[in-house]
């Protein structure tokens, strides 16, 4: 029988010291355990793990983050069975802490890279610290974040009479709408570009009222768009600092990914290719 797969989600929360420049991470402790680690935990039925990153990181520590780098994937044996965690870089989006001292965590502190090294208790973290810390030496660590988006669902050409462009999203892609709020939430995006079709405005519609957001429509992302229209769009899109999100029709993607220099990946409808990126370099890519 195969073993059980537990999954969960935490990060590296790091942040800049003034007036030093110099760099602290943040670890937990864990009085059942009696051990210093980053913060981490496991995913809710049904949870994408950005989202448990995220979730896990405020829960443990009271501090909101968005993500960004990806870090390696961690695989140790736990009682009935196998545990799978994932991690990314994190920073704060503000200096608002809500620690609270509980059974699970009773200890929250930032720690100079060289002293968490001595603090942290497995193995596995401080592979991990070395991870980030050579992100840092390469000056990967500030990377920055485009999401490449599919709309949701639509409903079918055969079954809309009116124009293409204002053919609506069906009730699944109404709801993939929905739930894309958290994922959009997690890595802090900032800025929202759509192409201006009906469905691709109703797929971002939902972040933009819950954030409060600007909508910025570019015809440049519609289907029957030219290559260099495209280069243009995710050239400016990635001379940006904030946290962006690019929404588009499939027949579009193969031209983003060409713009971005990525391998091409089938998107289905709701799904995203979160790319993090510096100088105009893309470093890593994710699907979620």
């Amino acid at each position: 029988m195969a073993s059980k797969v537990i999954t969960a989600a935490g990060g590296i929360v790091w942040r800049k010291v003034k007036p030093t420049g110099a760099l602290e991470v943040l670890l937990v402790h864990r009085p059942g355990y009696d051990d210093w680690t980053f913060p981490k935990g496991k995913s809710d039925p049904g949870e994408i793990l950005p989202v448990t990153a995220v979730r896990e990181i405020y829960e443990e520590t009271g501090y909101r983050v968005r993500l960004s780098h990806p870090l390696p994937e961690v695989n140790y044996r736990v009682k009935g069975g196998e545990k799978r965690v994932s991690y990314w870089l994190a920073r704060t989006t503000d200096d608002q802490c809500d620690f609270r001292p509980n059974r699970e965590v009773d200890r929250v502190k930032w720690f100079p890279a060289q002293e968490a090294r001595r603090k942290l208790t497995y193995d596995h973290d401080r592979m991990l610290l070395e991870r980030f810390e050579d992100l840092v030496a390469m000056k990967r660590h500030k990377s920055r974040t485009l999401i490449v988006l599919r709309h949701g669902k639509a409903i079918s050409r055969a079954d809309f009479k009116g124009q293409d462009r204002d053919r609506p999203l069906a009730a699944v892609g109404a709801d993939q709408a929905k739930e894309l709020v958290k994922l959009l939430s997690t890595y802090g995006t900032r800025r929202v570009i759509s192409s201006d079709t009906a469905r691709t405005v109703s797929t971002v519609e939902p972040f933009l009222a819950s954030t409060g957001e600007l909508l910025e429509l570019d015809d440049r992302l519609g289907e029957g768009a030219s290559g260099s229209q495209v280069d243009r769009v995710i050239e400016s899109a990635l001379s940006r600092k904030r946290p962006t999100v690019i929404c588009s029709h499939r027949p579009v993607l193969a031209d983003i990914f060409g713009s971005l220099g990525v391998d091409p990946v089938v998107l289905n409808p709701g799904q995203a290719l979160v790319v993090h990126h510096r100088s105009g370099r893309v470093l890593s890519t994710e699907l979620v």
